[in-house]
């Protein structure tokens, strides 16, 4: 029985999707703390239970019970508090009997030498689950191209800037479909346990190439700006953006604190997203989706800008 965890995000939903049409409802539990999602699940006929990796570990146990392969998606929420929650949901895992655990991990988590605040809590959740004695696959994704092609457009469009501490570095941005194309196939029981794969996208592309590819497709004119650690941070302070995830948000106008923004920068920046694999097309059979097919197909989203603004 495999188990999804999160379906009320894309990439376990996706997944969730994936596997139905490969299984069917009787081998599949889904869980969300979305009750709405969840009852759209159940009218499918799939064992659809509310859980959250926030709640205490036996009630993460009982909705994981009767599941032996887990697809454990990360926590939005990046540093004490995902840690704490993959915490909950790992040993909720152990003591519900769960076999094998597939993880939402993220590029570069294995290295010694490459730390970011975001990247902390993987490395946190892989030895977590490294240590439980559960075997598992670890997907180890690229950025994921989608935020690009909905965020980061729509930012770049808004202000008339794109802006970031990135540099020169590169990155292989990953569609979420693909993504989750790979957790149903690795779910299913293809690829070596205990076995990470890093899962990325067909190009290498620099944060100035995406704000130029953004003023391409829209016609819209973008300024690139490319600023130091310290300028970002003083943007970021300008703002109300604390620079610690334990900090006040009350003023923010972003959920995440300024250390996770300003060390993802640095880790594009030291050349450690700038790999591409052949994992997608590996084991789904198709090439991965490329950034600017994802922009053409999301571009009717984006915002109107009016010429010449």
């Amino acid at each position: 029985m495999i188990i999804v965890t999160g379906v009320g995000g894309y990439v376990a939903g996706k997944t969730a999707e994936r596997l139905l049409a490969d299984v069917g409802p009787d081998e599949l539990i889904v869980t969300s703390r979305n009750e709405e999602r969840l009852a759209q699940w159940r009218d499918r006929g799939v064992d659809a239970r509310k859980a959250d990796y926030e709640d205490d570990v036996q009630a993460l146990t009982e909705a994981f019970r009767g599941g032996t392969r887990l697809f454990m998606v990360s926590a939005m929420e990046a540093g004490p508090n995902r840690q704490r929650q993959h915490r909950n949901a790992v040993a909720a895992a152990q003591a519900a009997g769960i076999e094998h655990i597939v993880y939402t991990s993220f590029i570069g988590a294995e290295k010694s030498d490459v730390n970011s605040f975001e990247i902390a809590d993987h490395k946190f959740t892989e030895s977590l689950i490294i240590e439980s004695g559960m075997s598992w696959t670890f997907l180890r994704n690229n950025q994921y191209a989608d935020a690009m092609a909905e965020n980061q457009a729509a930012i770049a469009l808004t202000s008339g800037r794109s802006i970031g501490n990135t540099g020169d570095g590169q990155v292989a941005f990953v569609a979420r479909d693909d993504v989750a194309a790979v957790a149903a196939k690795v779910l299913l029981g293809e690829g070596e346990r205990n076995t990470a794969y890093e899962v990325t996208g067909p190009d290498l592309l620099t944060y100035r190439e995406v704000g130029t590819m953004i003023a391409d497709l829209s016609g819209a004119p973008i300024e690139i700006i490319d600023l130091t650690d310290e300028q970002m941070y003083e943007m970021w302070d300008a703002l109300g953006v604390p620079r610690q995830a334990t900090g006040d948000f009350s003023h923010s106008p972003v959920p995440w604190c300024s250390d996770g923004m300003v060390t993802f920068g640095q880790l594009v920046r030291s050349g450690n997203m700038a790999k591409v694999t052949d994992v997608v097309e590996r084991f789904t059979g198709q090439k991965p989706r490329s950034l600017r097919d994802l922009m053409i197909e999301r571009r009717h989203t984006w915002p109107v800008v009016a010429p010449g603004q």
